[in-house]
Order: structure tokens, then C-alpha cells, then sequence
């Protein structure tokens, strides 16, 4: 008569810990898959308010000083709904941005050659856009215009009041007037 047999509580234990070491394993390359996919839809919302940016400036001779803002004439209007549905916000924001101040809203300002950026006399003719990105070693971040916040690319130009405090494109997370290292802020201007 043949006896069955069946498996040992070691037995058991040691597949169970092999399982467990694996899941790890697995879940970890996907947490990382994560922080890229979010960091690539960034980058990609980025060159769509880029070029809705472009689109308002050839249609109003400036640019808008809140992208987000929904009412209003240039530069008061921002880019929704005539140049994009919806302005795109980052992927882990759960509220809507009313401005560029909120920790998950993309930074934006506006910059005139003097004052407050009105129509006639001081239109916002230069931008600054920027998200956080959570990967620092990746080519976007080496592409990018990395502009200080006073001086560069601004030199000469003031920024337009009242929606945003300009950030450096070295700061982290895109916030704050000085650099940081690593970067993580992924910025564009014109």
C-alpha cells in the first residue's frame, strides 16, 4: 500500500518567502514605471499649454497672465475653453487649478517689459512655464531652459502681479527663487 505524502510546513514557508521576495520585486519596477508615466504626461501637458500658449499669442498679440483663469478679455483670459478644453493639470492633482499657486497646478507667470502687464501700455510678452517632476535623471531635465527667476532670459522684464510668484527652474518641485540640487523642475519658455 502506498502512502501519500504531503508537503512540510518548511516546505510551504520557503515558497511562500520566494513568492513574497518576487511581489517585492514586481512591485517596486512598477512604482518606478508609475513615476515615469506621470513624468511623461507632465512633459507632454507642458508642450500642449506651449503651444495653446502660441495660438493665444498670435490671436491677442500677448500672453495670458493666468492660464488658468476662464473669464475675462487678454491678458485677463487664460487658455480655456478657446485654445484648450480643459488646461491640463498634473496627473496626482485631484482639485481643479484656479491659478498656478496649488502644489499639483502647473507654474506658470507672465512677464511684461514694465509693470502689471495691461493691455495698452505693458503686455505680457514673455511666459514661463513649469512642472515637478518626481524622475531627476532623465533627458527631459537636461533639455529644458532651466531659467532663473530674475536675470536670463527675464533680463529687462518684470513679472506680472497677482497670480503667481515667479520660481527658478532649478527649484525643487518648481517652487521657490533658488536653485536646488538635483533639479526636478521641468520649465519652458518661448
Amino acid at each position: 500500500m502506498l502512502k501519500k505524502r504531503g508537503f512540510t510546513l518548511i516546505e510551504l514557508l520557503v515558497v511562500i518567502a520566494i513568492i513574497g521576495v518576487l511581489a517585492t520585486i514586481v512591485m517596486v519596477s512598477l512604482s518606478g514605471a508609475k513615476s515615469k508615466s506621470r513624468d511623461a504626461k507632465r512633459q507632454a501637458d507642458i508642450k500642449s499649454i506651449q503651444l495653446a500658449l502660441s495660438l493665444y499669442y498670435n490671436d491677442n498679440g500677448m500672453y495670458p497672465k493666468n492660464i488658468y483663469s476662464t473669464s475675462g478679455s487678454a491678458p485677463s483670459n487664460g487658455l480655456a475653453p478657446t485654445y484648450l478644453p480643459v488646461v491640463p493639470r498634473d496627473p496626482q492633482s485631484t482639485t481643479a487649478c484656479t491659478d498656478s499657486s496649488g502644489q499639483y497646478c502647473y507654474k506658470y507667470m507672465a512677464f511684461a517689459s514694465a509693470g502689471a502687464c495691461h493691455v495698452s501700455n505693458s503686455p505680457p510678452s514673455m511666459y514661463h512655464v513649469g512642472a515637478a517632476m518626481e524622475e531627476t535623471a532623465g533627458t527631459a531635465l537636461l533639455n529644458d531652459v532651466d531659467a532663473p527667476s530674475t536675470g536670463g532670459v527675464f533680463a529687462g522684464l518684470s513679472a506680472c502681479t497677482g497670480h503667481y510668484a515667479s520660481f527658478d527652474g532649478n527649484a525643487t518641485a518648481c517652487s521657490g527663487t533658488s536653485a536646488a540640487t538635483p533639479d526636478s523642475c521641468f520649465d519652458m519658455t518661448p
